[in-house]
């Protein structure tokens, strides 16, 4: 029998979310409470641990620097892969925002150019303004949540504008261009690469999760699996109403901990588990559409909350060159 380590966290890419609409009376309840009470518990124990460390950027493990060389192209290259998928669909962005004739069309191709920059680097910062354009098109066609959990997007559309896909490390990026005008410090852009993501983790948390039980039970009645302290230990206490609310307050306090800038690493790698487990579990189209979320955590991870400190990189450099 198949055992997941925990709740999809985008549970509308496999249930009809149109059927389960987010019951916003549950918005000033305790779940919501309970939610918030965890994520300020999380933030306040990463702010005490970085001040007893003293290093935001701690752990400082000696193969990142190594790891850092081609994350900016990585990022965009699997970046790239589910917008042309996307495109052909058509869907825009994630699989429960789906698009009719003739709209669905049009911003197909749009996706699958994007997609097409984003791999071979030609015009990569205009198809990187264009692929923020498409998130915020979202909102005119969607339901604010599930636009919000696009913002991911909007994350890696900024770092391939301010970084550039070919550029080999996000401390020495493109060239500044001519045209468009608006310059974005490579700081800048990892810091809303980190912060847009938070959101993007947040979003299907409340509107999945804890402002929307009904889809998340109908999700794991279709998965029992998944719900593993009920299936497999024997926990008959933990329902899938207790085990869906439990994720969702992971997820949240994972977000707003991701957002808060605090000991990034240390987030990124609590993430790493949740993130994978069910890959192996679902249909091809949960890893296609975390190929990206994956990329973040790598950047991430070997750039801390912005851009590690200049220095942390050259001893590995050194020893590369020669």
């Amino acid at each position: 029998m198949r055992v997941p380590a925990t709740l999809h966290q985008h549970v509308e890419w496999f249930e009809d979310p149109s059927r389960y609409p987010v019951r916003w009376d549950l918005v000033f309840s305790s779940r919501t409470l309970l939610a918030l009470v965890a994520s300020f518990a999380g933030v306040g124990i990463l702010y005490i641990a970085q001040r007893v460390l003293r290093d935001k950027h701690w752990p400082r493990l000696p193969f990142l620097p190594l790891m850092a060389i081609g994350a900016p192209t990585l990022l965009a290259v699997q970046s790239a892969i589910p917008l042309v998928y996307s495109g052909v669909q058509p869907v825009l962005l994630a699989p429960q925002m789906r698009l009719g004739a003739p709209v669905g069309l049009l911003l197909g191709v749009v996706e699958v150019l994007i997609g097409f920059s984003f791999i071979t680097g030609i015009l990569d910062r205009l198809a990187a303004v264009v692929l923020a354009l498409l998130v915020l098109l979202g909102f005119f066609l969607f339901q604010p949540l599930d636009v919000l959990a696009q913002f991911h997007w909007i994350g890696v559309g900024l770092v391939v504008y301010a970084i550039g896909r070919q550029a080999v490390e996000a401390e020495k990026p493109r060239r500044p261009p001519r045209w468009p005008p608006v310059q974005v410090a490579p700081e800048t852009a990892v810091v809303g690469l980190r912060v847009l993501t938070g959101i993007a983790i947040m979003a299907p948390a409340l509107g999945e999760k804890i402002w929307n039980p009904g889809i998340a039970m109908a999700f794991l009645h279709d998965h029992p699996g998944f719900n593993f302290p009920h299936a497999f230990l024997g926990m008959g206490w933990m329902t899938d109403e207790r085990f869906a609310l439990t994720a969702g307050i992971f997820e949240l306090a994972i977000g707003a901990m991701l957002i808060s800038g605090l000991l990034t690493r240390v987030v990124i790698i609590a993430m790493w588990l949740p993130f994978n487990a069910t890959v192996p579990f679902l249909p091809p189209q949960e890893l296609l559409y975390h190929l990206p979320f994956f990329a973040i955590m790598y950047f991430l991870l070997v750039h801390g909350a912005n851009l590690a400190p200049k220095g942390e990189h050259e001893p590995m450099r050194s020893l590369i060159r020669r």
